[in-house]
């Protein structure tokens, strides 16, 4: 069947709308003639495609390429190709007599799933991923000396590249700085061998970064040498003769960096340039990662030392507002912070956490604060309440709650104070609470509380012992107090006064104030004022004991100034005479081991108040009198008739 030359069209009877790209070339593979499809493709001015080489468009079209072409004039040529965005394109090339060649162009659409399975580079990307994620895992092993360098290292290995650095950017200086590079042969180098690391630049004069800095994408520049001008920044001659790939590091939306590769046989892909910029995003974060822990952690340790440092300065103020308490209730000094004590004791062996018996602690030690609010008079006084006074007695939680009701504790102190006195079935004051309304801290601090109480000396009686103690708190298990805490008190309590020996170290010792032989007797006063002693012992330069001073004894040498001026001068001398002057050089001295019994006839033979009591290496520790002996005494009768 015969064909009419009439329906044959050439390609200049085309229309435009078609949208086909094609090219003229001339023998030497000059650009004739292009359709405008091929023109927007370009993205050149005409000036820049007319007459010039094909290899202007595709640096992959070399020498090489060209002289295989022309041994395979006369057969229908196709072969793929990337430009120099490293879009890859197919190209086919027909050989027309005496016209030179027709280049026709098309792009190859890889998102395609069939597509994908042949591409070489997909292909390569499978293969690769193992060793991919080896080359993260490397980084992240690195010291933090190496880590860029070994990401250098990785970053060519992961695109087959010769060379490669990285650039650090500065936001607040707005530089780049050269953080590690491979080694570049001289021969090679073009003076880039010796720019050394830590090299900076403005960020402004990098022809790298102003290219990458631009929409925060990958560079892919496909261009050799003799088609491109190299930068003359120290940076930009890394970059060498060779193909390049720069991709952005990016952290949390900023721009911290570019990861850089020059130089293979093969141009740059796109798929290159994504693999390449997952590395970079997932780099800086094994580098911040270290590092941010690192912060954590001195972050941490400082919150933690700050804690101490408040909970110690809590307690050390609830402490003193404790004792502030016990100047005005004398009879009941120290109750307050043995209730602690014993509270703490009891919450850690029923398995309280640390936070929780913290707060039990401060609680306890401020649980009769409102007695503050209470007459001096009826605290102390040696008889039996009346029915009046008791019932004033009993408004102290409610005064307690008031006074810190403004504080804000991490803890219930509060309940703890107003629930101290409640009962399990009731019969407890201020509010009558029954079980599970009251505060589990509050339970232990009533348990707390009564045994100190039964234990301690009152203006009106003296101690009842352990075993009323026993009796009472016995009595009450299961329908006053707690029944677990009842026996954890006791267990401890019975085995504490158990492991009590008779000796005088394990007495309660009064303190005292050591001071050298040169302290003048205004400044001993001071000094056992501020101690709440009454004796100070005097040490020499080897801390061996020479003599006390007795507030008594000071009493003789103070006295209030006279009339007369030779008086007034008299008593200002006595103020400045030195602590040897009238020491007493005769010490009362007992160790520390000595039974009450040693104790009871050493103050009879010495016909003293009191002694000094001192450990091993004869260093004082405190004073004992008559009475903390026989308390000491009858302590340990009782814990023998126990057992």
């Amino acid at each position: 069947m015969s064909t009419s030359q009439s329906l044959i069209v050439g390609m200049k009877d085309l229309p435009d709308s078609l949208n086909l790209s094609w090219a003229q070339l001339d023998e030497q593979f000059r650009v004739l003639r292009m359709s405008q499809a091929f023109y927007s493709r370009c993205k050149r001015s005409a000036a820049q495609i007319i007459n010039q080489p094909i290899s202007q468009l595709f640096s992959a079209f070399n020498a090489e390429l060209c002289a295989d072409i022309v041994r395979r004039r006369g057969q229908e040529i196709g072969f793929q190709l990337q430009d120099h965005r490293g879009i890859r394109v197919h190209l086919a090339l027909h050989s027309l007599p005496e016209m030179g060649w027709y280049l026709i162009l098309s792009d190859i659409n890889f998102e395609d799933p069939q597509m994908k399975e042949l591409h070489s580079d997909y292909r390569r990307a499978i293969q690769a991923s193992d060793a991919w994620l080896q080359h993260i895992e490397d980084v992240i092993k690195s010291s933090q000396e190496e880590v860029f360098k070994v990401a250098v290292s990785k970053a060519m290995s992961l695109t087959g590249s010769r060379y490669g650095f990285i650039l650090l950017h500065n936001e607040k200086s707005k530089t780049l700085t050269l953080a590690a590079r491979s080694d570049y042969p001289p021969a090679e180098a073009n003076q880039a061998d010796f720019i050394e690391d830590n090299t900076q630049v403005s960020e402004l004069e990098s022809r790298v970064w102003l290219e990458c800095v631009r929409d925060y994408k990958p560079i892919i520049q496909n261009q050799t040498d003799s088609q491109r001008r190299l930068g003359d920044l120290p940076l930009d001659k890394l970059l060498l003769a060779g193909r390049y790939l720069a991709v952005p590091i990016l952290f949390r939306s900023r721009l911290v960096g570019i990861v850089c590769v020059v130089d293979r046989n093969e141009p740059y892909s796109r798929n290159d340039a994504r693999s390449l910029l997952t590395f970079a995003s997932i780099l800086w974060h094994t580098i911040e990662l270290p590092r941010t822990l690192r912060a954590v952690s001195r972050q941490s340790k400082i919150i933690k030392s700050q804690k101490e440092q408040l909970s110690q300065s809590l307690t050390q103020l609830i402490s003193a507002i404790s004792e502030a308490l016990e100047l005005k209730d004398a009879y009941t000094a120290g109750h307050q912070k043995s209730v602690a004590q014993l509270s703490y004791l009891i919450g850690e062996k029923l398995g309280l956490d640390p936070l929780r018996l913290e707060g039990l602690k401060i609680g306890a030690l401020v649980h009769d604060i409102g007695k503050l609010a209470i007459p001096s008079q009826i605290l102390t006084k040696p008889s039996k309440l009346s029915k009046e006074e008791y019932a004033l007695i009993q408004t102290h939680p409610l005064h307690g709650a008031e006074i810190i009701e403004d504080v804000e504790f991490p803890w219930p102190i509060k309940e703890m104070i107003l629930q101290h006195h409640e009962r399990l079935d009731g019969s407890g004051y201020p509010a009558g609470l029954k079980d599970k309304a009251i505060l589990y801290e509050a339970k232990i601090i009533a348990v707390a509380d009564v045994a100190d109480s039964i234990l301690s000396h009152r203006p009106y009686r003296p101690s009842l012992g352990l075993e009323k103690m026993t009796e009472v708190l016995r009595a009450g298990k299961g329908t006053l107090f707690d029944p677990e805490i009842v026996e954890t008190c006791l267990e401890i309590l019975i085995n504490r006064e158990l492991s009590i020996s008779d000796h005088i170290g394990a007495a309660p010792l009064e303190p005292l104030v050591t001071i050298s032989l040169d302290h003048e007797l205004v400044d001993v006063k001071r000094l056992l004022t501020a101690a709440h002693a009454k004796v100070a012992v005097v040490l020499d330069e080897q801390h061996k004991i020479l003599g006390v001073i007795t507030s008594r004894l000071l009493e003789h040498w103070f006295s209030p100034l006279l009339g007369t001026a030779a008086e007034r001068e008299q008593d200002r001398a006595s103020l400045h005479k030195k602590a040897h002057q009238i020491m007493q050089h005769s010490v009362p001295i007992i160790s520390e081991v000595a039974t009450s019994e040693d104790a009871l006839l050493q103050l009879n033979l010495l016909d003293s108040e009191y002694l000094v009591v001192v450990n091993k290496a004869q260093q004082p520790l405190g004073i004992i009198g008559w009475r903390a002996i026989a308390m000491t005494r009858n302590a340990f009768r009782e814990v023998e008739r126990l057992i």
